[in-house]
């Protein structure tokens, strides 16, 4: 049996000493390598910097989902976000509108931290609010004179103070009149007048006033236009005509006719003048005639106050029959304050007192009077 395993044994000795001498084996077989350990140390510091990174990210994650604890304020407080928010929301509109919500956004947050900053924001509003009423681009020019420059002649608005104790106002403007007059001792006036321009220089008008003692009350209706109304030199030239249907104890019913003329000029930012001229033609049983004549000086050191002083003259030569009789008259005058709390509103306070007068003493008082007017922001457009 020796003899057949011998064969065998050295057979299968030459089949693995031919396979180890083999190429192909040679290079399946894996060869050591000096550089093994490196490789092997390198792949386990990526493995650690991807786990590092991993970990990294997922704290990331856990600190954006948590919930970031909200800033308690004290009342009357704000942040720089809500500032931020608010003054986005605000930007663009309207100026009067965006000072108003100025306004409202300090009544809320009185005590903001960006309280100035808002301050000085509505004051220029209320400047650009005002050239935006008054149609002005320029507030300033060579002669002082507001308007001139770069202003389009034959658009702009005048911005012509109201008149108090004077007939009308020389501008032809949308607007709403509300006075009262109290006389020392039992008089008491009062004056309610439209105005609307249909356009720049054409407008109608009527009003409803009360005057002198006792019950009575006059309406007028009529129409104004400006010859002249020119913002480069400041100057307004309007001529107007108007009917009166009035009752008063006094003059009993009578129909009054009154043709009119008025002049205005904006001498400058400080100086406004106005005066205008009216004939009185009364019918009462017969013809009264009267000659009206007053004037008003406004002086404006400020856009939002101003002084004025008024006179109003009322002058009759001829009696009912026309015959020439003792000159009668009736004059007095009046100085006040103007304030302007917002372009679109003007307020007066004064007092007015007689200076002259022949026969008509029944208009004999020392009073105080009011008025308030509402400028509408929506002009004519030619």
């Amino acid at each position: 049996m020796s003899r057949n395993l011998l064969p065998t044994l050295l057979l299968s000795l030459s089949l693995l000493i031919f396979l180890a001498a083999s190429p192909a084996y040679a290079e399946d077989a894996p060869a050591p390598s000096e550089d093994a350990p490196e490789e092997e140390a390198e792949e386990e510091a990526e493995e650690e910097a991807e786990e590092e990174a991993e970990e990294e990210a997922e704290e990331e994650d856990l600190e954006l989902d948590e919930p970031e604890e909200e800033e308690v304020l004290e009342d009357g407080m704000d942040t720089e976000a809500i500032y931020q928010a608010y003054r986005a929301e605000v930007m663009g509109e309207d100026p009067i509108e965006e000072a108003d919500a100025w306004k409202a956004y300090l009544d809320t947050y009185h005590r903001s931290l960006f309280r100035l900053q808002i301050e000085d924001r509505i004051e220029a509003l209320d400047e650009a609010s005002f050239d935006d009423v008054v149609g002005e681009q320029e507030r300033s020019s060579e002669d002082g004179r507001p308007g001139a420059g770069s202003i389009d002649a034959k658009s702009a608005e005048m911005d012509l103070r109201e008149p108090v104790l004077l007939n009308m106002s020389a501008n032809t403007r949308r607007k709403l009149d509300v006075g009262v007059l109290w006389g020392y001792q039992d008089y008491f006036n009062y004056e309610i007048s439209f105005e609307w321009a249909f356009r720049r220089k054409f407008s109608a008008f009527g009003a409803i006033r009360h005057t002198g003692k006792g019950i009575g009350a006059s309406v007028q209706a009529g129409a104004k236009y400006a010859l002249i109304k020119d913002v480069r030199t400041g100057t307004v030239l309007s001529g107007a005509f108007s009917v009166n249907l009035a009752y008063s104890k006094m003059d009993q019913l009578n129909f009054v006719v009154e043709p009119w003329l008025g002049i205005g000029w904006i001498a400058s930012d400080l100086i406004q003048l106005q005066t205008s001229f009216a004939f009185d033609l009364r019918v009462y049983k017969t013809l009264h005639t009267a000659v009206l004549w007053d004037l008003m000086i406004v002086i404006t050191p400020t856009e939002r106050i101003g002084i004025y002083i008024e006179t109003r003259q009322r002058h009759s030569l001829f009696k009912p029959d026309g015959q020439k009789v003792q000159y009668l008259g009736f004059h007095q005058a009046g100085v006040g304050v103007k304030i302007r709390p917002t372009p679109l509103i003007e307020v007066s306070l004064g007092a007015n007192i007689p200076y002259g007068w022949k026969h008509w003493k029944d208009y004999r008082y020392v009073g105080a009077h009011a008025n308030l007017t509402f400028f509408f922001k929506k002009g004519p457009k030619n």
